[in-house]
């Protein structure tokens, strides 16, 4: 009744002792409140919301980083290997069309002297520094080879715009043409700016009439998307797969050439890893001892034992690409191949390759997985005159 005297409403009664309530931010306002210094906030709290907001912004800049570089390697290889979108631009299907066209005259008059290939001639008007064709049955790797020549006079790429040459070419010429001689690491067979690169030989191999190196070396491109030399993971990975394609072909202009597999190993190339393996500068063999030293440390490394046999006086191909498989900076998957004889079968048994169970690893490797070399346990007899090797050099197994 008292409260009634004072004139007080049964609503006014209940607020009375209350305080008003805050409307509600809708959820909107709460994010933006939450996320961007506000009116009211104090001095930690804006503090928070700055370092937040640039973390944030770090972040999508490195998703939108990592999203380009995925999408430039996942769209259509065809157009990666062209390196241009315009009407110069010859992508994969362009070069294979070249390779297979009937080739004119005028093209076959054009090739070197002593060619025996002329179904190439095509290949080759169109860009001189192709030297072969790199095929492996079975797999996607089917290319053109280029060499290019660092002592010719470097001349760079078509990909010039506005803002000048690619990068790599901008770098050979700011350096006297040093690093020409790796143009096709990032340069398509038409001589356009592509990351995915081309198939290129060493330059210091001779690809002649009469010539080939002691040991062709090509390199190419482990790309994520099935490209380039992406197929030769399967070696690593699969023995099966190594059965069914142990063969490698390459032919030059002068020669037809087919290879059997005798090893596949992984290998670092940095010192802060453990002792190099330099495959990279074993072009040419100027004794037996670096023949058999080559092949040594293959066969120690190599993750197989293929059964194909090796003397002194063979030829080989070596096919290296980059190889993040195991977590380890700058490794290389290494193929090596030794050149069928002549007169000799092209085929490898396939019952013949195994799995080794003890592989020299680098130390880093050996740090990580523990997986530590237990000795030499290939055959050794597959390798004519190692054994005599070995013992004269003391360089036998202690577990043989």
């Amino acid at each position: 009744m008292a409260d009634m005297d004072m004139g007080l409403s049964p609503q006014q009664k209940n607020n009375s002792g209350k305080k008003k309530k805050k409307k509600k931010q809708n959820l909107f306002m709460s994010v933006v409140t939450g996320l961007i210094p506000w009116k009211g906030d104090n001095a930690t709290e804006i503090f928070r919301k700055i370092i937040f907001l640039a973390s944030l912004v770090i972040l999508v800049g490195a998703l939108i980083f990592i999203m380009n570089h995925f999408l430039m390697a996942t769209e259509d290889p065809n157009q990666l290997n062209s390196g241009t979108t315009g009407e110069d631009g010859q992508n994969h299907a362009y070069i294979v069309d070249l390779k297979n066209q009937a080739p004119t005259q005028a093209e076959i008059d054009q090739m070197p002297e002593g060619t025996i290939n002329e179904e190439y001639a095509t290949l080759y008007a169109a860009n001189d520094d192709f030297v072969g064709w790199l095929n492996i049955p079975g797999t996607n790797v089917d290319y053109p080879v280029m060499q290019s020549d660092p002592s010719e006079e470097f001349v760079p790429c078509k990909s010039y715009t506005d803002y000048g040459y690619c990068d790599q070419c901008s770098s050979i010429l700011a350096n006297d043409g040093a690093g020409a001689h790796e143009f096709y690491l990032h340069h398509s067979f038409d001589n356009y700016y592509s990351f995915a690169g081309t198939i290129f030989a060493d330059y210091e191999g001779e690809f002649d009439v009469d010539a080939m190196p002691n040991n062709t070396i090509l390199y190419g491109h482990n790309m994520r998307y099935e490209h380039q030399f992406t197929a030769l993971n399967n070696y690593r990975t699969d023995i099966g797969f190594l059965r069914l394609s142990p063969v490698i072909h390459f032919d030059t202009l002068y020669q037809k050439n087919q290879y059997k597999i005798f090893a596949v190993f992984l290998t670092n190339t940095r010192e802060d890893q453990g002792e190099v393996f330099d495959y990279y500068n074993n072009v040419s063999f100027e004794s037996s001892s670096e023949f058999y030293d080559y092949v040594l440390e293959c066969m120690d490394r190599s993750m197989y034992e293929t059964g194909v046999d090796i003397e002194y006086g063979d030829e080989f191909l070596t096919l290296s690409t980059c190889d993040a498989s195991i977590g380890l900076d700058d490794m290389r998957l290494v193929v090596v191949a030794r050149k069928v004889r002549e007169n000799e079968s092209p085929t490898v048994d396939p019952d013949g390759i195994v799995r080794k169970n003890s592989i020299k690893y680098c130390e880093a490797y050996i740090r990580a997985y523990g997986d530590k070399w237990d000795g030499r346990t290939w055959d050794v007899s597959l390798v004519k005159g190692m054994a005599e090797y070995l013992k004269e050099n003391g360089l036998e197994d202690p577990a043989e």
